[in-house]
């Protein structure tokens, strides 16, 4: 997934980029093209420690309860709990964000404290207690101090396991087992993106299919989450006697912060000094930090350097969760024969054209780009990636362009709306006050017209049945429809209902009946024309009498509909002999009415829409997606490989750890342009992170053009020597050796 191409840390034996120089002299590629050596895992199984099937297991589920749980938040926050769109995106990406910084912690405790073993453990109850949370307080009623607290809980577990568990696994082979280690790494990433996608697919199906408590079932939607978590949680323990636990190994992270700190205070006590030094980290403590260790602490600032662009990067693909979401619930679901798409599944797109992509690219892309030295080396790859993402950001704001255009104009501070609605088995004509004239056919209704809001606005309508005049107040910035009907069939009655001039969300329509006179105390239920079974009140939306008066208005999603009415409890239910099809993002007025007034007149059905459905297909976000993954691709992955490469080995959890921090920056950045309401469009925000990403790129490729390479081969077990090889990207071809090393999720 999008920010999840830097998950887990490699071993400390891993090299993944090296010079054409090596001490060893080793050719070989860590190539990510043996997709094939995933199914080794089974083939070969007599060769892997059994507890890695464990971790495996792990790992699935709780990148399934992750993004399953992700994956309907950002509607959650919007439609459930009813927050703006703006407030929800901040709320969102301040949860990812607290994902993104809270791996420090587990670092920390993992390497200082405690272990990996106990920090994923504890962590992990802590996750399905956060999930578990979601779960129980989205029953009704909406409230947000429970979710709040289970975000806090999720985020927090989450970053607990995020720099541990790839670790943990890589820690159960053998020093001879470097081959089996490669191929988990291939099974750990496949596992990641094989659970992210299928959660993604389902959890918008159970959100949006299965009713709970009258409404969507988001219970159920984070409940399932949760259940995995517990079983993610199960699993991990269940390999407890086979784990191989290694002894917390210190709090590298922490010398780190304290060696750049003593060289800051040392350089300053020391600034009229005359006794220069190669590097001001050198005025550091001798005493408490030897010279090699400084002068790895130096090689990690210069890669550390390289990232400060980087967020930006994340800040616009983190949004493939937030704004694309919130941009597809104003398009068209309906792919035709692939049936119809909500709005939070189109992110499973992503992690589905990962799995594609990665063997393309390491297969033939990457080859080619080697033999003809285009982006064969990685900042190259970088820069790339970051291009491309702005490329996806210009298209969404294209398409927001014409989502926008699509929309109905608001109504000017005078104005008001409204429309005619004849119910009547005659035609009508309507003439108003200042001289407008609507003559309306059967059943159908006028076009919505725009007038100057005004009191005691005179309305006589001429018909089969005698004149009817009637004055009605049309106040300012409100829309109305106006209802004529019959109650007994002799005189005719006109009814003012409000209206809904706006698309609904979440890939729904909106649903209002009329029944004008047609049927006379009873309830309607409209039903799926799929349902199998007896028919009740629960088979469908339910419109008791009190409700068949244009108001008020029922969610309902897109498919073919029967009508079903009762006019006493003890009575079986009638069904209407025609179906009514509803589209997506649409605004109907169901008219029930009769052809006539005598003893043989029939009940007529009439479906008047007030919005038109949505028109602009959801396919259309797939090139945007395709784009901003094939980026992510370029960037992301290459991006967490040429940081291990360039750290020295015992450096880095530290390189992890700040690559983890440049997501929780990037996520930083959407929240605060969404809670400063700088921007009234969303064309304009989009087109603004596309500029800013711009401007960062530029930056990361200048400072790339003075970048030095530094490589280091050995095992870094501890007790190698290290040999560092220095060869300058400008004068020399890098080549770019590619890392089966999970994405980050």
């Amino acid at each position: 997934m999008s920010e999840d191409s830097n998950y887990g840390t490699l071993p400390h034996d891993s090299s993944l980029i090296q010079g054409a120089n090596s001490r060893e002299g080793n050719n070989d590629k860590i190539s990510g093209k043996a997709w094939g050596r995933v199914k080794n895992i089974v083939t070969r199984s007599q060769k892997y420690p059994k507890s890695v099937f464990f971790i495996l297991g792990t790992e699935f589920c709780e990148r399934f309860s992750y993004y399953g749980m992700r994956a309907v938040l950002i509607l959650y926050l919007t439609n459930w709990l009813g927050f703006s769109e703006d407030v929800g995106t901040a709320i969102f990406h301040s949860f990812v964000m607290l994902c993104y910084f809270s791996p420090i912690i587990g670092a920390i405790l993992a390497d200082g404290y405690i272990g990996r073993y106990k920090t994923i453990l504890y962590v992990s109850l802590l996750y399905a207690a956060g999930n578990l949370v979601m779960a129980i307080t989205a029953v009704p009623p909406p409230e947000w101090y429970g979710p709040a607290l289970g975000l806090i809980l999720i985020g927090l577990g989450t970053g607990g396991i995020k720099p541990n568990v790839s670790s943990f696994g890589a820690d159960q082979f053998r020093a001879d087992q470097e081959k089996e280690r490669y191929t988990f790494f291939s099974a750990f990433y496949f596992a990641i993106n094989l659970g992210s996608m299928l959660s993604i697919i389902l959890t918008p199906i159970l959100r949006a299919d299965v009713k709970c408590y009258g409404n969507e079932c988001y219970p159920l939607a984070f409940g399932i989450p949760a259940a995995l978590m517990v079983i993610a949680t199960i699993i991990f323990v269940a390999g407890g006697s086979l784990y191989k636990k290694m002894p917390p190994s210190g709090n590298l992270i922490g010398r780190v912060f304290k060696c750049i700190w003593s060289g800051f205070c040392g350089r300053l006590k020391n600034c009229r000094s005359s006794d220069t030094k190669e590097h001001w980290l050198y005025y550091a403590d001798s005493s408490k930090f030897e010279p090699e260790f400084i002068k790895e602490v130096q090689i990690l600032l210069k890669v550390l350097f390289m990232f400060v662009p980087t967020p930006i990067f994340w800040t616009l693909s983190d949004q493939q969760g937030s704004r694309w979401t919130l941009q597809a619930e104003k398009l068209n679901g309906d792919l035709g024969a692939l049936g119809t798409v909500k709005p939070d599944q189109m992110s499973a797109i992503n992690p589905l054209m990962i799995l594609v992509l990665i063997p393309i690219f390491e297969k033939f892309i990457y080859p080619w780009c080697e033999r003809c030295k285009f982006l064969h080396r990685p900042l190259q790859r970088m820069s790339a990636g970051m291009i491309l993402t702005v490329i996806s950001f210009i298209m969404a704001g294209v398409l927001q362009m014409k989502i926008e255009d699509s929309l109905e104009p608001p109504l000017k501070e005078m104005e008001s709306g409204i429309s005619f609605y004849n119910t009547l088995h005659c035609e009508i004509n309507i003439k108003t006050g200042d001289g407008l004239n609507f003559k309306i056919a059967p059943y159908q209704k006028s076009i919505y017209t725009v007038i100057t809001a005004q009191e005691n606005y005179v309305l006589n309508v001429t018909s089969c049945f005698p004149l009817l005049s009637k004055k009605v107040t049309l106040k300012p910035l409100e829309v109305n429809r106006m209802f004529v009907w019959s109650k007994d069939g002799k005189d005719v009655m006109l009814i003012k209902r409000q209206d809904l001039r706006s698309h609904p969300l979440e890939g729904k329509s909106k649903l209002s009946i009329f029944n004008g006179g047609a049927l006379q105390n009873t309830q309607i239920v409209v039903v799926y024309n799929s349902h199998k079974g007896t028919i009740s009140n629960q088979s469908g939306i339910l419109f008791p009498s009190s409700e068949q008066k244009g108001e008020p208005f029922h969610p309902i999603y897109p498919g073919q509909y029967n009508l079903y009415w009762q006019e006493s409890h003890d009575q079986n239910w009638t069904k209407h002999n025609s179906s009514f099809s509803i589209g997506q993002g649409a605004v109907y007025n169901l008219v029930i009415a009769r052809n006539g007034t005598g003893v043989g007149s029939r009940t007529v059905l009439s479906l008047l829409t007030s919005v038109e459905v949505n028109t602009i297909s959801m396919a259309w976000l797939i090139p945007q997606y395709f784009v901003v993954t094939v980026g992510e691709v370029l960037f992301s992955i290459t991006g967490l490989a040429f940081a291990y490469s360039q750290a020295p080995i015992t450096m880095k959890s530290v390189v992890q750890a700040a690559w983890l921090m440049t997501s929780a920056v990037g996520s930083l950045v959407v929240v605060v342009v969404a809670q400063s309401h700088f921007f009234t469009s969303q064309v304009l925000e989009f087109m603004f992170f596309a500029v800013l990403l711009t401007v960062a790129t530029i930056m990361f490729m200048a400072m790339s053009c003075c970048y030095t390479y530094y490589y280091t081969s050995g095992h870094g077990n501890g007790f190698d020597d290290i040999e560092e090889l220095i060869i300058e990207e400008k004068n020399e071809d890098i080549p770019l050796k590619h890392s089966n090393h999970p994405k980050h999720k």
